[in-house]
């Protein structure tokens, strides 16, 4: 219980070190959009009694509802320090655990996107300190900053953040770097 409790309290405490954060610009506008046309059509379903417009809602609420986190700009999303990499969702994952970090193309429907291409020397329940991914579940259904390519791969999209893509990367690259081969606190290997 005091674990959990420690546990909790490290994690609402401000990072220090590297953060990134979601873009301000041109990603809130969609999804409150879609929040005014769930609340549109989800009155007009129950005025006119339509289930058709009652369903069209619930779907387009449920979209909304997933891309909630693209609203919260001021919460970290990625972070990097001396001890781990921080990703939002997934909990942190040592340095020491990293085995490569590099700057990935991904071409999908003729755009160009840069995304950080995180492989780990370790499976991943070994690798993170930190287990996020037990989340309450309402926060499990919402976007999440990351995917998983394989056991062992963590894909990260660049473009969403509020720093450009070669900045994130030359960041994250200096600092697994620099401490890769330092121990975790607490640890003794």
């Amino acid at each position: 219980m005091l674990r959990a409790a420690a546990i909790r309290l490290d994690r609402d405490r401000p990072f220090d070190g590297f953060t990134v954060t979601y873009d301000q610009d041109e990603l809130q506008f969609p999804v409150f959009v879609l929040m005014l046309l769930t609340g549109s059509l989800a009155y007009a379903s129950l005025s006119e009694r339509s289930i058709a417009l009652l369903t069209l809602s619930v779907f387009l609420g449920a979209f909304a509802f997933y891309n909630f986190p693209l609203l919260e700009t001021g919460r970290i999303r990625l972070a990097a320090n001396s001890d781990s990499l921080f990703i939002d969702g997934l909990g942190r994952v040592g340095w020491r655990f990293i085995q490569n970090i590099s700057l990935a193309e991904v071409i999908m429907r003729g755009n160009s996107y840069k995304e950080a291409d995180i492989c780990l020397s370790t499976s991943l329940p070994i690798a993170l300190s930190d287990d996020a991914r037990n989340m309450p579940l309402h926060r499990r259904l919402m976007r999440k900053p990351f995917y998983l390519t394989g056991e062992r791969t963590i894909r990260v999209p660049l473009e969403i953040f509020d720093r450009s893509p070669d900045d994130v990367i030359d960041s994250l690259l200096r600092t697994w770097i620099y401490n890769r081969a330092k121990p975790i606190k607490g640890s003794f290997g």
